[in-house]
């Protein structure tokens, strides 16, 4: 999640800096701009669409980590049998068992890469919604808000006025988007 969180900040300053209009409801700058701040902490939890990815990507993660736990369970298993029985095989049946807990053991590993790999991909889509779906909301905050720039708290600002914090402003500008179309954002079932 904290590359979701990431990604978000870096949708938030590539799209930060905006040329608007005078007059609006941003405070001015000394220099004339409009420049507020966003949480972005405060922003994942007030983003409706980002919570329902989140808790769709936690279940894919519960249930891939409930694969992986019964393949460990598996593999011990495989290993528990090979150990009571080693010492009554002959030398090529222990070879061909150990060969057998080999084989066993390579798909338990493959298992674990195919689903960190899907898990990955699933993250990696929903950042991507979210970025878009960020530069979308700036987009239409920035002109109605006239607002010159956009920072993030977390990084960016040591301090900032309570009437600079656009967090909730940004939150319901997503929150209006309409959801975006499913990409491919749930793991590839086999």
């Amino acid at each position: 999640m904290k590359k979701l969180i990431a990604l978000s900040a870096a949708a938030l300053l590539a799209a930060g800096v905006v040329s608007c209009q005078s007059g609006g409801s941003a405070p001015v700058s000394e220099g004339g701009a409009r420049i507020v701040y966003v949480r972005l902490d405060s922003l994942v939890n007030l983003y409706e669409y980002h919570k329902e990815m989140s808790a769709k990507y936690e279940e894919a993660a519960k249930k891939a980590e409930s694969e992986l736990v019964r393949g460990q369970q598996n593999l011990q298993a495989e290993y528990d049998v090979l150990q009571r029985a080693a010492p009554g095989l002959s030398k090529v049946e222990l070879e061909r068992a150990q060969m057998d807990f080999q084989r066993i053991q390579n798909s338990y590993q493959m298992l674990e890469q195919q689903k960190g790999g899907e898990l990955q991909q699933m993250e990696l889509a929903i950042n991507e919604t979210v970025k878009e779906q960020v530069d979308k909301a700036i987009e239409a905050m920035k002109g109605e808000e006239q607002i010159d720039l956009v920072l993030i708290y977390e990084t960016n600002v040591l301090y900032g006025s309570e009437a600079l914090d656009y967090t909730t402003k940004l939150a319901e500008y997503l929150n209006k988007l309409p959801k975006p179309e499913a990409k491919d954002q749930a793991p590839a079932k086999k």
